[in-house]
């Protein structure tokens, strides 16, 4: 089989979530979950087009930059970063059948670049993009601290990060889909880890799903703060 993307992915264990994460079936079935996700989660009518207005201005200005899409999945936000004009999207995944479909869908978008790799050990250079933007996938990071450290490495100073998270809530739900190795943060908790690490941060919650901006903050700023 013809290689499209070659495998950065650095070794480590994998959870049952992340695993079922690289069957085809579950790549195809994606985005039928994803359009109804933030409506179930919120108790609202949530749109895909809303969550991607709001996304897009928390980065904002889109036009020309580059910017990371981590934990991809299908490509979703990628696609909609580049329709809002963005020069470049890296659509990194740790699932070879997700990175298919998020380049099927996307193609027309020349400027989306897959890497498939892990959120801890991003394949690119130090201050290589304007802006980073996580979905639902922050749940999946069995260890975010790691993660942080790569969000803000890769960032331009001033750069631009949006998570979109799905809240605790203790539910019986959560702690069957804990055992899976999913995580589940409270915003209290995320904001507090963006900001030590040296984030400007903001954020909300409505009912079960969570929204946190930040802006990279450098040493000599923080210190001026």
């Amino acid at each position: 089989m013809q290689q499209l993307f070659p495998d950065q992915r650095q070794p480590a264990p994998l959870t049952l979530a992340a695993r079922t994460n690289l069957w085809p079936l579950t790549a195809l079935g994606y985005e039928i979950w994803r359009k109804r996700a933030l409506s179930l989660l919120s108790g609202r009518h949530f749109p895909l087009e809303e969550e991607f207005d709001l996304m897009r201005q928390r980065v904002g200005p889109v036009e020309g930059r580059v910017f990371l899409d981590l934990g991809t999945s299908t490509g979703l936000y990628a696609r909609a970063l580049l329709e809002a004009g963005a020069a470049r999207v890296y659509a990194l995944d740790l699932s070879p059948a997700m990175l298919k479909v998020a380049l099927r869908k996307a193609s027309g978008h020349a400027g989306l670049v897959p890497l498939l790799a892990r959120a801890e050990a991003i394949p690119l250079p130090e201050a290589a993009v304007d802006g980073v933007v996580v979905g639902g996938s922050w749940n999946e990071f069995p260890h975010p601290q790691p993660v942080l450290d790569e969000i803000y490495r890769v960032l331009k100073p001033g750069g631009c990060l949006w998570i979109m998270f799905s809240h605790r809530s203790d539910s019986p739900l959560q702690r069957v889909l804990e055992w899976t190795g999913l995580r589940f943060p409270t915003l209290p908790g995320l904001m507090d880890s963006l900001s030590k690490r040296g984030f400007k941060v903001d954020g909300w919650r409505e009912r079960s799903v969570g929204f946190v901006t930040g802006t990279k903050v450098t040493a000599g700023e923080q210190g001026h703060s």
